[in-house]
């Protein structure tokens, strides 16, 4: 992810042990520094690195899914990253979710990122049957509504992996993204999410660009799908539809 204060690099299914991600690692120059969550076999692993101009970085919690990380910089004061490489076992995901949803309780701008193995819609795959992510899918969306989270959107490809099969055996799927809540998406001017072609590996990397906000912008309105849940919701909205106002409509 990049933004007024590069950079920071994040690397899941590293399929490897602690002592060659620390190798890894070492290998990049004294400005970088990094935590790593060791693969178990050839299973998961995540290696997250970042510049010192960054900010302070802070580990806060591992688990064999997720890294989670507060990074303290100028602006925003505080934020709170999480690098996810989830399991294909829908049980594991389901421990994930529930994971995730302390670290949704803090008060922090909150951004997610990384292979959640999991599609939100039918159009999020190609190929062999939307019922064998049906199940996954359900559970996700939940989690995102939820916790109130937001899909960052992307540009390029509308899919992130490829089982690089060939003919009927082939099949596409959107797995990587990024999510973040209200508070982090408030704290930005501008972000876009770009889809870097697939070279060594099945996956495609995702590059992040923002722009931090300024203090004096002019936020622009959003409507939160959550805020439906409210039972005065449709009561309100239709009340300010109907006032006569002289100042800005919105």
């Amino acid at each position: 992810m990049r933004s007024h204060q590069p950079d920071l690099i994040c690397l899941v299914e590293t399929r490897t042990d602690q002592n060659r991600a620390i190798n890894f690692c070492n290998k990049f120059s004294r400005g970088w520094q990094w935590a790593t969550i060791p693969a178990q076999g050839f299973s998961g692993g995540i290696v997250t690195l970042w510049k010192q101009r960054v900010g302070m970085v802070t580990p806060i919690a591992t688990s064999r899914f997720a890294l989670h990380l507060i990074i303290s910089s100028k602006n925003p004061k505080q934020w709170l990253l999480s690098v996810i490489y989830n399991a294909q076992n829908i049980q594991f995901q389901k421990g994930l979710w529930m994971e995730l949803e302390i670290f949704s309780s803090f008060d922090l701008p909150w951004i997610l990122l990384g292979d959640f193995n999991a599609i939100l819609t039918s159009e999020e795959h190609r190929g062999g049957r939307f019922d064998n992510y049906s199940p996954k899918s359900r559970l996700f969306n939940e989690f995102i509504n939820d916790n109130h989270l937001f899909d960052l959107g992307f540009i390029g490809s509308p899919f992130t992996w490829c089982n690089n099969q060939l003919g009927l055996a082939k099949r596409w799927a959107r797995l990587d993204r990024f999510l973040a809540n209200n508070d982090w998406v408030s704290k930005f001017d501008s972000y876009f999410n770009k889809y870097l072609p697939r070279t060594a590996s099945d996956h495609s990397p995702l590059l992040l660009t923002a722009t931090f906000g300024s203090q004096h912008k002019h936020r622009v309105f959003r409507f939160d799908n959550y805020w439906f849940e409210y039972n005065a919701c449709h009561m309100n909205v239709s009340r300010a539809w109907t006032s006569l106002t002289t100042a800005n409509p919105m």
